[in-house]
């Protein structure tokens, strides 16, 4: 007897609750994208969705990571200074993405009351990107690269710091050049 061929039905289904998420964030925001928006534009039920996510934040959010995880990847062979700045600059580009950042500014005034967008916001946006780049910077230290005794949350809050307070109070532009200026500094402090 042979297996089918192709994915299972239940990954496709899932698949489609993802790219359909994705697409009513980009299109009208959080507001756009309410289990039963996502389950009509998937062609599925709320209970397919209510399979996998516990909330409508979780599953937005999951599919949004899910569309940008490509851009926590690091390169194997470069040095840490290039893995910084490829990490920090991946950000500060879907940040200056006027979809991207209308979506990031709303997420975050949305998580400030909703517990769920909070947890999701936290568990798939920001968990994520910020253990990449802690394991870098954990690894360097072992290699002699920067000091040992790190406080590595801090470091992470000064490399990505500054790109949500621009993207949130818009006083300075996320820049090209942003990324370096701010891996330089960090690096200078991290130094031995």
């Amino acid at each position: 007897m042979s297996s089918p061929r192709g994915r299972p039905r239940s990954e496709r289904a899932r698949l489609a609750v993802l790219d359909a998420a994705a697409d009513l964030l980009i299109e009208g925001g959080m507001a756009a994208a309410t289990m039963e928006a996502i389950a009509a534009r998937a062609g599925v039920s709320k209970a397919t969705i209510y399979k996998w996510w516990p909330s409508r934040g979780h599953v937005a959010l999951d599919s949004f990571f899910t569309r940008t995880k490509p851009t926590i990847a690091v390169e194997a062979g470069a040095t840490l200074e290039e893995t910084l700045i490829a990490q920090v600059g991946a950000l500060a580009g879907l940040l200056r993405d006027p979809a991207t950042a209308s979506l990031m500014r709303e997420t975050v005034a949305v998580a400030q009351t909703d517990p769920d967008i909070r947890s999701a916001l936290d568990t798939r946006w920001l968990r994520p990107r910020r253990a990449v780049v802690e394991g870098v910077l954990r690894a360097a230290a072992e290699r002699g690269e920067i000091r040992a005794d790190v406080d590595f949350a801090a470091a992470l809050d000064q490399l990505f710091g500054p790109l949500y307070y621009r993207l949130l109070f818009r006083h300075e532009p996320l820049e090209e050049r942003l990324a370096e200026t701010l891996v330089r500094q960090t690096l200078a402090g991290l130094s031995l």
